[in-house]
């Protein structure tokens, strides 16, 4: 092999080496929490929404919420994280009992399950992201009801 061509697979080898960091997508970051009522509880169940709003093309994360009201938002596959932006989040109970949907009674406002009307945003941003989520009550004996 000569000197020049040494120098060739040196570069191949670089740039073929700077791909595989760079990847293929965007930076993705972790975003993790809890989901906590009023009172302290846990939310037991459900699902963590969001959706971005700023900071690139539309994009939906989310991540179950574990016993101790723990979750973890992925974004394409289980754990990959969130890309850098702003999010309007939601909170879905995930109740799949047999009650029809107008009996159900929701541990908190409605308002969470909708992203227009959560009153929930935040900003991932890179590194490590913790947002506790606090859930308020129902505002009316009425509109617990979905």
């Amino acid at each position: 092999m000569t000197h020049s061509d040494r120098r060739l697979a040196w570069g191949v080898a670089a740039a073929s080496l700077a791909l595989v960091l760079s990847g293929c997508g965007p930076r993705m970051y972790p975003v993790r929490g809890t989901v906590t009522l009023e009172d302290g509880t846990p939310l037991a169940k459900g699902l963590v929404i969001f959706e971005r709003v700023d900071g690139g093309p539309p994009l939906t994360a989310r991540g179950d919420i574990g016993p101790d009201g723990r979750y973890e938002l992925s974004t394409e596959k289980p754990g990959d994280g969130v890309p850098a932006g702003r999010y309007r989040v939601s909170i879905n109970p995930l109740d799949t009992s047999d009650t029809p949907d107008e009996q159900k009674v929701l541990p908190f406002d409605v308002k969470y399950l909708s992203l227009k009307t959560s009153g929930l945003e935040y900003e991932v941003k890179s590194g490590a992201n913790d947002f506790p989520i606090w859930l308020t009550p129902p505002a009316a004996k009425g509109s617990a009801r979905r």
